[in-house]
């Protein structure tokens, strides 16, 4: 995939302010100018999540995103890891514009659920996933699911759970365990910066007596960040 070349700055900042209006150019700009600071990139940008990834999310995001084919090679490997076990129903929470649903549907003819906080993000999951079936979109947040107890088989977060402090982090990993019906997959950064935390997922479920079907570090070539894939059982515990 060739990847675009970028327009001049003045002409960005002026389509950024005509198409999403001034709170999002606003966003924008400090997002590039802070980027040595990431202290205050942070306590500027990151002290609400929802607001940041509704600013953030939208088709500048996608086209961003879907410029790397790195992305889309690391949404395929983990979509092959997903596929071998098999599950019958699949969450994804935090599915973003749905480029995973997408990866995981080509291999799997299952119900999925993707579930976002971010409208915008939403918004660019409906076009992203049309024409796909058996898949429902849901705004709503990790730390607080609005599904029963075990409603799935196979819950997912793919850089997720790492863009949250830890007392969300935890509330969003015992709401997977809570509607697992049997296994909890994770891709999740490990290190840390301005708008992520870093975190030993695969440690977390150890301490809480939780088995581990696999747990490993998402190829190098894959993802430069220090990244782990790992799938919990919670129906073993």
């Amino acid at each position: 995939m060739e990847r675009s070349v970028p327009l001049p700055l003045p002409v960005r900042a002026w389509s950024a302010w005509r198409d999403r209006g001034p709170r999002y150019a606003w966003h924008k700009l400090l997002r590039r100018t802070l980027g040595r600071w990431p202290d205050w990139k942070r306590r500027l940008l990151y002290a609400d999540p929802r607001e940041y990834w509704t600013l953030r999310g939208g088709l500048d995001y996608f086209r961003e995103q879907e410029d790397h084919p790195t992305r889309t090679e690391r949404s395929e490997w983990i979509a092959g890891r997903v596929a071998e076990y098999r599950p019958r129903s699949i969450l994804e929470i935090g599915c973003g514009y749905g480029k995973q649903l997408g990866a995981i549907r080509r291999r799997l003819d299952v119900p999925m659920v993707g579930l976002d906080f971010s409208p915008t993000q939403l918004g660019q999951a409906r076009v992203y996933l049309d024409g796909l079936d058996r898949i429902d979109l849901v705004l709503g947040t990790g730390a607080l699911l609005p599904f029963a107890d075990h409603s799935f088989d196979l819950v997912l977060t793919s850089a997720v759970i790492l863009h949250n402090p830890p007392p969300i982090a935890e509330q969003i990993r015992r709401e997977v365990i809570r509607v697992s019906r049997r296994f909890a997959a994770h891709n999740e950064d490990t290190d840390f910066s301005y708008n992520r935390y870093g975190y030993d997922t695969a440690a977390w479920y150890r301490a809480a007596g939780i088995p581990l079907a696999e747990c490993g570090p998402i190829p190098a070539e894959l993802d430069s960040a220090p990244t782990q894939f790992c799938v919990a059982e919670p129906w073993r515990r």
